[in-house]
């Protein structure tokens, strides 16, 4: 009970999927529990001397608990900045008070250093006027309160070149203090900065490697992730006679020539809704309606097989490539997930991924050649040309359509 109410007091405010453990909103809750454990410590002592001054601190031990259960509910209403600023002024008041009710030299008031050096986790870059208020009040208390002590009246223990030195010390000390605060809040933050740029930087990489969808649940759970879909569509594209066009060009042309397409395609993919899956050699393999399911992935897939012949052929032109594009579509029942541990990959399967690479390996040069299923999904829309059946290895006899243009 006590665990689940100091987690929920922790995470107040915070997004229960962030990973951050150096958030400023989490820190500003740890250190207000922190604060109360510490105050509770004292109420043993303050019950033992409850006639001698402890009946008082008693009270001060629970208006300072009372305060500071506040914080959390500030954070969890997206009020941030006055939960530090909250925060900030109840611990000020707590140390005063303590000192105060006391009236004698009892180095209560080193606490407030402490917080000088606690307040650079608090604030953002974008907040030093805030770091500035809090480390001046608490330096501020702690400069007056040693004047206060020095000079009252009941004490008289220290010659007057002693008391100055003393307070001179204890003002480089404040003084130091604060420095050192505002050096670490500048690290900190620098730190933190650079933190959300290289997070920044894998989530871009990641989500170039997966959806996005995927990648939310491979984070927040390790189980397989196999989605059954009952309607997609697949989209194979390959170049025509790719080996000789090898043999003509050094690698590095070769791979300019091919990162160009791929590009070209990433685009169009992108442009028509459908999820890029892999590439493999001079192939090019899209999926529509997955891993969103959708009733408009055999559209989409046609939409874009139709702008991928234009643009490869605008590419041969630039390339003097003899050569054109084979593209195959299919549509059917198909599974899609990641399997494996290492060098994650998004991927699919299913009778209706072999059929439409079928599409395309059977296919001829600057057509694209779809199924019976993908053509009635997409007639309404397209024209199409009655191939006929064909043989295809595994499966047997299909009937196949060519894809013409809009209607």
């Amino acid at each position: 009970m006590l665990l689940r109410i100091s987690r929920a007091w922790i995470w107040a405010g915070i997004n229960p999927a962030s990973a951050e453990n150096f958030n400023p909103i989490r820190i500003v809750n740890i250190v207000s529990l922190l604060i109360i454990a510490v105050s509770l410590l004292q109420v043993p002592l303050a019950l033992r001397y409850l006639q001698s001054g402890g009946l008082h601190e008693l009270g001060i031990v629970f208006l300072t608990i009372s305060l500071l259960t506040l914080v959390p509910v500030f954070n969890q209403k997206k009020t941030h900045t006055l939960a530090k600023l909250y925060l900030i002024a109840v611990y000020a008041v707590d140390i005063l008070l303590s000192c105060l009710l006391w009236r004698i030299d009892l180095n209560i008031q080193y606490f407030l250093l402490l917080g000088i050096f606690v307040c650079p986790f608090f604030f953002s870059e974008h907040e030093s006027a805030l770091l500035w208020l809090g480390t001046t009040l608490y330096t501020s208390i702690f400069i007056g309160l040693e004047f206060w002590f020095q000079f009252s009246k009941q004490i008289q223990t220290l010659t007057e070149h002693q008391q100055l030195f003393k307070l001179s010390s204890t003002s480089l000390l404040a003084l130091a203090s604060v420095l050192c605060s505002y050096h670490i809040w500048r690290n900190v933050n620098r730190s933190w900065r650079k933190l959300a740029e290289e997070k920044k930087r894998s989530e871009t990489l990641l989500l170039n490697i997966l959806p996005a969808t995927i990648v939310q649940r491979l984070k927040s759970s390790n189980i397989l992730i196999a989605d059954y879909f009952a309607k997609a569509s697949i989209l194979f594209a390959d170049i025509q006679n790719f080996t000789p066009i090898c043999k003509q060009r050094s690698p590095k042309q070769l791979i300019n020539l091919l990162n160009e397409v791929f590009c070209v395609f990433d685009l169009l993919a992108q442009r028509y809704g459908l999820e890029k899956i892999k590439t493999i050699g001079d192939g090019y393999m899209a999926a529509g309606g997955l891993p969103q399911a959708n009733t408009t992935h055999a559209i989409q897939c046609c939409a874009c097989a139709l702008e991928m012949h234009q643009a490869f052929k605008n590419i041969s032109h630039e390339y003097k490539l003899k050569t054109g594009l084979r593209i195959g579509i299919g549509s059917g029942e198909v599974i899609a997930g990641v399997i494996g541990k290492n060098k994650f990959s998004y991927d699919i399967w299913g009778e209706a991924v072999n059929l439409a690479s079928r599409m395309e390996s059977h296919g001829a040069c600057d057509k694209t050649q779809v199924t019976q299923s993908s053509y009635e999904m997409a007639k309404h829309k397209y024209q199409f040309e009655e191939r006929g059946k064909i043989q295809v290895k595994g499966i047997g006899m299909v009937n196949t359509y060519w894809l013409l243009g809009k209607r």
